[in-house]
């Protein structure tokens, strides 16, 4: 068993106490492979090298490996909105804790499907700054128009600012996304 890493095992098909499971390993993996610190001198060339490329001083960071560090804490922040998030509903609805999960980390996508699937539903997840929250919020219903998407989970902290939805797909403001 790889414990370095987030495998399909630990994330399709599983079961609420899955996704207890995952939610610690998730912790284990951040907290043995953290970010790299950052250049003590703060310059702007040495900073923008560290935020954009990758590099061979650090190889992994949470489950990540061979990534800059911006695109780690995207990804890993929209997996803690995604892993939290199915936390956060099936402890609200005993209907949906009994269901199986689905949840498609980091950059796995599959045609059709959301970054989760409940059962039948699909949702979406992100984990955005207050100026892009508009636009990736137009972004996924226009991705989804013909498509069957029932959950968009996005961090509490922003939630409030979110454009009038229509009731059709429920918005999951996912709180404490950044706590153990």
């Amino acid at each position: 068993m790889d414990t370095n890493t987030i495998t399909k095992k630990d994330t399709d098909n599983i079961e609420f106490q899955g996704l207890i499971h995952l939610k610690r390993k998730y912790w284990r993996l951040l907290e043995s492979h953290p970010f790299p610190p950052a250049p003590a001198s703060g310059q702007i060339p040495e900073m923008l090298k560290y935020f954009k490329r990758k590099s061979d001083d650090f190889k992994q960071i949470g489950h990540y490996t061979n990534i800059s560090v911006f695109e780690a804490a995207n990804r890993i922040a929209t997996d803690l909105v995604i892993i939290n998030g199915a936390i956060q509903l099936a402890e609200q609805d005993q209907f949906i804790m009994k269901s199986k999960f689905t949840l498609r980390l980091g950059t796995r996508h599959e045609k059709g499907l959301g970054d989760i699937t409940i059962g039948k539903y699909e949702g979406e997840a992100f984990n955005v700054a207050p100026s892009f929250l508009s636009e990736k919020y137009r972004r996924t219903k226009r991705k989804w128009l013909n498509g069957r998407l029932s959950y968009i989970f996005i961090n509490e902290e922003v939630a409030e600012r979110l454009p009038n939805t229509d009731g059709i797909i429920k918005i999951i403001k996912v709180k404490n996304w950044n706590k153990k």
